[in-house]
C-alpha cells in the first residue's frame, strides 16, 4: 500500500502545470483570416470582442476593431458572447491553440511555431463549425 501511495505522489508531482496562452498569441489568433469572419463586428454587442480569461496570460490586452478586447473572468461570462481558450499545448517551438466561439458554432485550431527570438507565428488555422448551443 505503501509504494502504491508514493507512485501516486510522485505521478502528482510529475504533472505539468496547464500552459497558458500569451497575449500576443491571442493578437495573432483574432486577427487571423480564417476566424475574423465569424467575429462579426457589425453586430451590435459584438465590439469589444469579448475574450474568457480561462488559460489566458496576464499582460497587455491586445486590440481588434480599433478597441481593446475586454477580458472576463470565465465564470462570469455565462451565455454572453465570447472567445474562449479550450487549451493551449506547447511542444518545444511547436504549439496548438484550440478557441472556441460559441455565439457563431465555430471552433478554431491554430497550430503555431516559435522563432529563435521567441515570437511565435501561425502556421495553420482551421475553422470547423459545430452546432451552436
Amino acid at each position: 500500500m505503501r509504494i502504491l501511495a508514493c507512485h501516486l505522489l510522485v505521478a502528482v508531482g510529475l504533472q505539468q502545470p496547464q500552459p497558458l496562452l500569451p497575449r500576443p498569441v491571442l493578437k495573432l489568433i483574432v486577427e487571423h483570416p480564417a476566424l475574423t469572419p465569424y467575429l462579426h463586428s457589425e453586430i451590435a454587442g459584438r465590439v469589444p470582442l469579448v475574450v474568457s480569461d480561462h488559460l489566458l496570460e496576464p499582460g497587455v490586452t491586445p486590440s481588434t476593431f480599433g478597441q481593446p478586447l475586454r477580458i472576463v473572468p470565465d465564470r462570469e461570462l455565462a451565455t454572453k458572447p465570447h472567445l474562449r481558450i479550450l487549451s493551449f499545448d506547447v511542444y518545444g517551438a511547436r504549439a496548438k491553440a484550440v478557441v472556441d466561439y460559441r455565439v457563431e458554432g465555430v471552433r478554431a485550431v491554430f497550430d503555431l511555431r516559435r522563432d529563435s527570438k521567441g515570437w511565435w507565428t501561425v502556421v495553420d488555422a482551421k475553422v470547423t463549425t459545430h452546432r451552436r448551443s
